[in-house]
């Protein structure tokens, strides 16, 4: 082939090539083939609730280790500093949860770790209001009567806590004693410092409690092995 014959398939090329997309020039002229984007499947809303909720959960996680560095610390300020880091991870998990029920309204598990969240955030109206959202879609749930029990303590409202231990001892014994724990605590720290409450009525109630703690243990062997619950 003669040199003018060369140049001539040369530009030829050459025109061709600027004739092209841009795309379709630049993998012509790089020698490469470019291949169709593929497009991302959205998430659907069940899925987007999912990956919130557990991103919650784990939020709550990190909050109850930083509870216990706070219960192990001997220094003030390093108590200070794990509490800090807790009221942080529950204020995320809260956010987390809400993110799930936007997706999906009808989980009642995140309805019921919101309420969690917002008891331990110290909201305890608006713990009721969760906890009462997840009854409504789940009724007996267990692990809602009990949250809500102890929410119903940082109230004071004793006669409504000792209902829903007794709604939980017939059907989960574990639970049951779970919140029986709380009030234990209960009647201890409001000893100290009565936050409100009536001493008589905290004492008829510490009694009523020490009488459940003697009741639970007699029975101990009737106990049906029900719900774990992850949170305290």
């Amino acid at each position: 082939m003669t040199i003018a014959k060369k140049l001539a398939l040369l530009v030829a090329v050459a025109a061709s090539i600027a004739a092209l997309p841009d795309s379709a020039a630049r993998a012509a002229g790089s020698g490469s083939m470019s291949m169709p984007s593929v497009p991302v499947r959205e998430q659907s809303p069940e899925e987007m609730a999912k990956t919130a909720y557990n991103a919650g959960v784990r939020q709550l996680r990190k909050a109850a280790s930083y509870e216990e560095d706070a219960a192990k610390a001997t220094k003030p300020e390093k108590q200070q500093k794990a509490r800090d880091r807790a009221k942080s991870a529950y204020e995320k998990a809260l956010e987390q949860f809400e993110t799930a029920v936007e997706h999906s309204p009808a989980m009642h598990e995140a309805w019921n770790y919101i309420g969690f969240a917002q008891r331990h955030l110290g909201r305890y109206d608006s713990a009721l209001s969760s906890y009462e959202r997840a009854l409504g879609l789940k009724p007996g749930f267990p692990e809602a009567v009990e949250y809500r029990g102890e929410a119903y303590l940082g109230l004071n409202r004793l006669e409504d806590a000792r209902t829903a231990y007794m709604d939980l001892f017939g059907g989960s014994r574990e639970l049951a004693a779970q919140l029986l724990t709380a009030m234990q605590s209960y009647v201890a720290d409001r000893r100290k410092a009565p936050n409100g409450i009536d001493p008589q009525a905290l004492e008829t109630f510490a009694q009523w409690v020490d009488e459940r703690a003697t009741i639970a243990q007699q029975t101990a062997s009737l106990d049906t092995g029900a719900t774990n619950s992850s949170w305290r």
